[in-house]
């Protein structure tokens, strides 16, 4: 492999919009080896048009050091030249990310990052990682702001009760799962979409790497007595 580095980097002028006056660009950087056996690959959003300026740039510095945890993870894995050796010359290695927005308004924004990691054996690594930010403070909503705090038994139940209804199983471990129960914590990762709270779940967090990742949907409505009041979505 050759260690000459080659540096494109991007700013792409997409922009998503579900409102009339905050919208979110994307911006986009490629670094690779001379070679390309090695390469990262990024697309992040950044917001325009928040009301309060410093709330946005909290917001847009937040999101840019998230996703750019590819890029270091790329400049560590290609410093270690001993590891590199070990491997055949014709294999790629890379480190992605990229993102969806799920939900955009004046006051609130849902966005999830997609990671992506190759670094050698039978598969590459994924996760997915989303962030809820009310726009009037910059507040990076965690699920336990959303839903009561004596209710996360009931949504682990509602839970169940949705992966049973999905997979059209009598039991988890029938589905899939690990385990024959879900426990639902206020750390449980989470996105908002128009009418719906969503729990996603990655690869390996309650089944196997080939289960993939798993996305429970409850609409407002049928959750609307588990709901915090005044949320922005």
């Amino acid at each position: 492999m050759k260690y000459l580095f080659i540096i494109f980097l991007f700013f792409v002028n997409n922009i998503f919009s579900f409102s009339d006056s905050v919208t979110v660009i994307s911006k986009d950087i490629y670094e690779c080896l001379e070679d390309t056996s090695v390469f990262v690959k990024i697309s992040y959003p950044q917001i325009k048009n928040l009301k309060d300026p410093e709330v946005q740039f909290r917001i847009n510095l937040f999101l840019q050091i998230q996703f750019l945890q590819a890029l270091d993870n790329y400049e560590d894995f290609i410093s270690d030249t001993e590891t590199l050796a070990e491997y055949p010359p014709d294999w790629i290695f890379s480190f992605e990310t990229s993102y969806r927005i799920n939900y955009l308004s004046d006051d609130f924004l849902s966005v999830s990052m997609q990671y992506y990691e190759y670094t050698g054996g039978v598969h590459g690594m994924h996760h997915i990682q989303s962030f809820n930010f009310r726009l009037s403070n910059g507040e990076n909503l965690t699920l336990g702001d959303v839903i009561k705090e004596n209710q996360f038994e009931n949504l682990s139940r509602f839970c169940e009760q949705e992966i049973l209804k999905m997979f059209n199983a009598n039991s988890l471990i029938e589905a899939g799962l690990f385990e024959d129960k879900i426990n639902i914590t206020p750390e449980q990762d989470f996105y908002i979409k128009q009418g719906y709270l969503v729990l996603q779940f990655d690869p390996y967090e309650i089944a196997c790497y080939a289960f993939g990742y798993l996305d429970v949907e409850f609409s407002f409505d049928r959750i609307k007595n588990l709901l915090k009041p005044k949320l922005p979505f």
